[in-house]
């Protein structure tokens, strides 16, 4: 079965042991090969979300996709994505 990537776009993500993460807000492609590297949590766009709120939403709201094992009507994914670190104070 093959999907398009704007199909991809509002589909539910769950983990493999049935746990909620999300719906697909962005998809993030690696365009020199042509592949699809994350799926967001969240949505951005440049010029609503400030660069800082983009790169936590990056490295603590996405699933690599590389972690993706099913897509259809849901995607099914290894893990959930990493929580955010705490900052030191």
């Amino acid at each position: 079965m093959s999907k398009t990537i704007s199909e991809l776009y509002g589909v539910d993500i769950y983990t493999q042991k049935g746990v909620y993460i999300g719906k697909v807000q962005e998809v993030i492609l690696n365009l020199d090969k042509g592949e699809i590297m994350q799926l967001s949590l969240q949505p951005f766009r440049s010029n609503t979300v400030s660069t800082e709120e983009v790169k936590r939403i990056l490295q603590s709201e996405c699933v690599n996709y590389a972690d993706v094992t099913e897509v259809g009507d849901i995607i099914i994914c290894q893990k959930e994505p990493k929580p955010p670190k705490k900052k030191r104070q």
